[in-house]
């Protein structure tokens, strides 16, 4: 099955290289509007009323729609379970590292969970058939080192482990998010639809997991202006920029793109916070975004010769 490439004929709504600049400008300030957030609510009601704006949101843009809730009737049992496999990865993801959030440091929490982009390479080659060449695994390697780099500061005793159950649940919201983006790349179905779904099935766990292990609680109104943005940067937005991009390029180079996520969460931290960059955070950037060239040189490479094949073979026919 050959790999689905992005071209110069997309348009911007349709081209990665458009779609996940912004997707990341949004992600990169979840880091410090929660920080702000999480000092009124706690991790659970944060997800909770996060899904609920987002569900909200879906069924207006829906309504307004006349007739895209019908469609919901024709979906067969296969196509609902598997957006309900998709809404139960992304809150476990969310669930899973504020979990292991709890057990053990930020540093080496977020070491872990920065794994996720190397999972969605590889659950691509089983789910999508994707070839794991030297320019993915040369970028996938980069891209983790400049994680590590920037996670760490240089400091590798950092990289101590100080308690497994902690560390296991990061690992385990890494992969499910690799799942989640594999298993999204597959489904057909109307945008909207798909998201309103999987963000009814995450507001249900979430209010099962607030109700569980925390409290109801309303959030005063500086908070929901947090809670709004928050749920319009990873949910309302996010999934269709997200969700967008997987549908016109493959998992692995979407993966690449990710690796970005905390280089451009410093960058909002040290704006919105006042922290400064160091020299190493700067090299670590580097390694991070030299990622994407790599994969689009040896997208390039790949390509060329493939064509030189072609017509070498064509000559030999003559």
């Amino acid at each position: 099955m050959s790999e689905r490439q992005p071209t110069p004929k997309l348009r911007a709504s349709q081209n990665p290289y458009v779609l996940m600049p912004i997707l990341l400008l949004l992600w990169g300030s979840v880091a410090a509007i929660s920080k702000l957030v999480l000092g009124q609510l706690d991790s659970y009601q944060l997800l909770f009323y996060m899904n609920g704006v987002g569900v909200l949101s879906f069924l207006v843009i829906a309504l307004f729609r006349r007739g895209k809730l019908k469609a919901l009737s024709v979906w067969r049992s296969k196509q609902l379970l598997l957006l309900t496999a998709c809404g139960l990865f992304v809150f476990l993801y969310d669930f899973l590292y504020l979990e292991a959030l709890t057990r053990v440091p930020a540093v080496e929490a977020s070491m872990l969970n920065y794994l996720f982009p190397i999972f969605i390479v590889l659950f691509a080659i089983p789910f999508h058939k994707e070839r794991m060449n030297r320019y993915k695994l040369i970028a996938v390697l980069m891209g983790f080192m400049g994680t590590v780099l920037l996670t760490t500061k240089g400091d590798f005793t950092a990289l101590r482990l100080t308690n497994l159950t902690g560390d296991l649940l990061a690992v385990l919201a890494a992969i499910s998010w690799g799942l989640f983006t594999n298993l999204v790349k597959i489904n057909k179905q109307d945008m909207l639809l798909s998201t309103l779904y999987m963000t009814v099935i995450s507001f249900v766990l979430s209010a099962f997991g607030m109700f569980v292990l925390s409290e109801p609680a309303l959030p005063h109104l500086t908070d929901f202006a947090g809670v709004f943005w928050l749920s319009m940067c990873n949910i309302v937005l996010g999934f269709f920029l997200y969700i967008q991009a997987l549908r016109y390029s493959t998992a692995s180079l979407v993966a690449s793109f990710t690796f970005f996520t905390p280089f451009i969460t410093l960058l909002f931290i040290m704006l919105l916070l006042g922290e400064q960059l160091s020299a190493i955070d700067g090299f670590a950037a580097l390694l991070i975004l030299s990622g994407v060239p790599i994969q689009r040189l040896g997208q390039r490479l790949n390509v060329g010769r493939a064509k030189a094949e072609t017509e070498a073979e064509g000559s030999a026919q003559l």
